[in-house]
């Protein structure tokens, strides 16, 4: 399924995808961030039912730690388990899962950014009792002003994570190609 090349990834030892596996990744990667893109709403469907699976999870996980860590804990919780992804994929060496668990980390920087953007409007539909994590976190802080800038800021943290991890990933093919011909 994948060549072996010891030199692959500064001298790590990364299996090289084949030449259909890069072209699926590229293809799957292109399709999703086109529908991103020309997404209304920002709600990304079934993905993002996930990551709010997650969120509510978050703030179960960390009640025991006090209010701001509760608030926190549904955004944390969403960053924290892709990254957990592509921490084991990266110790396994799993290069395909570990770039799309890094396109889900910066997908999750996008929802993050989103709900960050809505504390000052709270015009977003939530679960729950209606309070909004991020206004409960900036209320009372210069930085609820500023909720549509930092919103910004991880939109575009997300999708330089989402480039960055599908950009690795076709340089390992693109390297292993290379190599398999003479070149570097």
């Amino acid at each position: 399924m994948y060549e072996y090349d010891e030199n692959a990834f500064n001298g790590k030892g990364w299996p090289i995808p084949n030449g259909l596996q890069a072209a699926v990744f590229v293809a799957c990667v292109s399709a999703f961030w086109f529908y991103a893109l020309t997404d209304k709403d920002g709600y990304l469907g079934l993905l993002d039912s996930f990551n709010l699976l997650v969120h509510e999870a978050g703030h179960i996980v960390f009640r025991p730690f006090g209010h701001t860590l509760y608030f926190m804990g549904g955004s944390l919780l969403q960053c924290i388990m892709p990254a957990a992804f592509c921490f084991s994929f990266w110790r396994t060496r799993q290069p395909a899962g570990f770039a799309v668990s890094g396109i889900w980390l910066g997908e999750n920087f996008l929802y993050v950014a989103r709900y960050v953007a809505d504390a000052g409007e709270m015009a977003l539909p939530l679960l729950g009792n209606g309070l909004h994590d991020w206004n409960t976190l900036l209320s009372g802080t210069f930085l609820l002003r500023h909720c549509r800038a930092l919103g910004g800021a991880l939109t575009l943290l997300g999708w330089a994570v989402m480039i960055v991890s599908a950009a690795w990933y076709c340089r390992l093919y693109w390297r292993g190609r290379g190599s398999k011909y003479g070149m570097r």
